[in-house]
């Protein structure tokens, strides 16, 4: 019997280390020895984590988040951003700019469809007015400037609503003791490029 085993045993070893063994002598014995097809992934096999492709289910879950992302922050509706008639909130859409106004109360005011994702800091709004002011006097007239800015953190506020800053500004018609031309900008910065609303009012001066 032992004249048998060894032999066998024999050849397992030259196969595996004992000599000089080919890819096909050592592929019975020892798969680990590899040939090319041993070697071979299945081409089903799923993507590694951190690869550049995705499965289906997974393009069908975060397209939509990186379209939002890349829209950034931007108005909720086509009337989201821009001057309004009303007090204290948006009784009346009147547009981006107003020009004369007439007699009344108006805001500028801003509702914001922002990404869902990233906590509070992420996503932010920069408003800047630059006014002149134009005041008659027993010499003609007297004019000045004012330029001022603030920025603003914004969040997600859900499907059904933006995030709301209303008013940004509230604005009286007529201007007492002088005219007001306002220009503003809404910046929303955004690392592919920011996106930028504006537009402008002017509300003379009481008589």
């Amino acid at each position: 019997m032992r004249l048998l085993v060894l032999p066998a045993a024999l050849a397992l070893f030259t196969a595996c280390g004992g000599g000089e063994p080919t890819a096909e002598s050592c592929a019975a014995f020892c798969p680990d020895a590899g040939t090319e097809a041993a070697t071979e992934e299945p081409t089903d096999a799923p993507a590694a984590a951190g690869g550049a492709t995705m499965t289906d289910f997974e393009r069908d879950l975060l397209s939509p988040l990186l379209t939002d992302v890349r829209e950034g922050v931007r108005p909720f509706h086509d009337e989201g951003i821009g001057l309004c008639q009303g007090r204290d909130k948006c009784d009346s859409y009147v547009g981006m700019s107003g020009g004369e106004l007439a007699p009344g109360d108006y805001i500028l005011q801003a509702e914001l469809r922002v990404p869902r994702t990233g906590e509070k800091g992420t996503w932010k709004v920069r408003v800047d007015y630059d006014c002149e002011y134009v005041r008659k006097t027993d010499n003609g007239e007297d004019t000045s400037s004012k330029t001022s800015s603030r920025e603003y953190d914004v969040v997600y506020a859900g499907d059904s609503r933006g995030y709301r800053l209303v008013p940004l500004r509230k604005i009286k018609s007529p201007h007492e003791r002088s005219s007001e031309t306002c220009k503003w900008t809404i910046t929303a910065p955004h690392p592919d490029g920011d996106k930028v609303y504006e537009g402008s009012w002017t509300a003379p001066a009481a008589e």
